[in-house]
C-alpha cells in the first residue's frame, strides 16, 4: 500500500476537500479521517451457553462453507455453576478445522441490525463432529469451582484471525471430563473490505 492523492480541479468548478481554515496563517489545513476496518466490515456474535463439559467436546464450532473470508476479532470464554463445585482447571483449546459437521446448531446474531444477514453457508455448533487442521491458536484454562480465581477469559488476538473459505474454528475441551458448565461467544467479521 502506498499514499496517494485525489487531484481536484480548479476553484469553483466542482469536486471539494474537506480543509480547516486557519485565520491566523491565512491558509487551509487538511482534514484527516479514518474509520477502523470492522466498522466497515458486518460483525456478528456466535455464543453456546451452559454446555455440559466431557472429555474432547467440541463446545463451540465455527464454519466457513461461503466464498468470503471471517475474521475472528474477540472470544470469550467462562465457566459458571449451578451449585456447589468441586473441580480443577481445564484445559480448552482453540484450532483450525478442516471440517465440521453435525452437532446442535447455534445460532449467529448481528451486532448492528442494520448489517446484512451472515451468509447462509456461514453455520455455528455446539457438540460438533471436527476434524482438526493445525497447532492450537489458543489455549485457555478454566477453573469451575465456584471460588475459581479465573472464572472467565477475554481474548483479543493482536491481529484478527482469518478462517478462509471451507475452513472452521473450534474450541475442544481436552481429553479429561472435569466438572461445571462451559460458555463462550466468539465475535466474527466477515469481510467485505480487505485490511
Amino acid at each position: 500500500m502506498s499514499e496517494s492523492y485525489i487531484q481536484l480541479p480548479p476553484d469553483s468548478t466542482g469536486k471539494k476537500a474537506r480543509a480547516i481554515y486557519r485565520s491566523d496563517l491565512g491558509s487551509y489545513e487538511e482534514v484527516s479521517a479514518s474509520k477502523d476496518i470492522e466498522t466497515e466490515n458486518p460483525v456478528y456474535a456466535v455464543a453456546v451457553s451452559a454446555s455440559a463439559v466431557a472429555a474432547n467436546k467440541h463446545h463451540i464450532s465455527l464454519w466457513n462453507g461461503s466464498t468470503s473470508y471471517i475474521r475472528i476479532l474477540k472470544v470469550i470464554v467462562a465457566m459458571h455453576t449451578t451449585a456447589a463445585v468441586t473441580g480443577f482447571t481445564m484445559q480448552f483449546i482453540m484450532q483450525r478445522a478442516s471440517a465440521v459437521s453435525g452437532g446442535t446448531a447455534l445460532t449467529i446474531v448481528k451486532l448492528d441490525p442494520r448489517d446484512p444477514a451472515p451468509p447462509s453457508d456461514i453455520r455455528a455448533a455446539t457438540g460438533a463432529t471436527v476434524t482438526l487442521k493445525e497447532a492450537p491458536i489458543a489455549i485457555f484454562t478454566l477453573n469451575p469451582e465456584e471460588t475459581g480465581a479465573a472464572p472467565f477469559i477475554v481474548f483479543a488476538p493482536p491481529k484478527p484471525i482469518v478462517i478462509a473459505p471451507n475452513e472452521g474454528i473450534t474450541i475442544q475441551q481436552y481429553a479429561t471430563a472435569g466438572a461445571g458448565l462451559f460458555n463462550a461467544v466468539i465475535y466474527f467479521s466477515v469481510e467485505v473490505i480487505k485490511p
